[in-house]
């Protein structure tokens, strides 16, 4: 979660419990959470960065459902209504596993919530850090 991230903000929370939900994740924490934790192991932060901030491209363009492309079809809202039938048809005879409609309606779930977040600043999969332990931890 980044630093625009409102833990007060019931919309916010939301869309946090959906990405965690959908990702399998107990928490997911803020950046300042993972710096701090980083530099409590002991670690020293040489550089950190949402590479996100500066991208002239969202992220989180390829989740969007309001975009129409053929190489992204699957990812449309008609391409997510089809693969939602075709794996309920496909558990309902037997050739898919029980439970697959399940998993697939959470996971789209959790990529609209992190299609959310990402459009809110809330979110981010790009925060990269760079860090050295100390040679006197060895």
């Amino acid at each position: 979660m980044t630093g625009h991230y409102n833990p007060n903000n019931e919309i916010h929370k939301k869309v946090k419990a959906e990405i965690e939900f959908g990702g399998g994740f107990s928490d997911v924490r803020t950046t300042r959470q993972c710096l701090d934790a980083l530099k409590f192991a002991g670690f020293e932060v040489i550089w950190e960065k949402d590479l996100a901030a500066d991208s002239p491209v969202p992220w989180y363009l390829p989740l969007d459902t309001s975009r129409f492309s053929i190489t992204s079809f699957r990812l449309t809202a008609v391409g997510r209504f089809i693969t939602r039938s075709m794996v309920k048809t496909l558990e309902f005879v037997g050739i898919a596993p029980t439970g697959s409609h399940r998993v697939s309606s959470f996971l789209e779930k959790a990529a609209e919530a992190i299609e959310t977040g990402g459009r809110m600043e809330i979110f981010t999969p790009m925060y990269f850090f760079l860090v050295r332990k100390s040679l006197s931890d060895h």
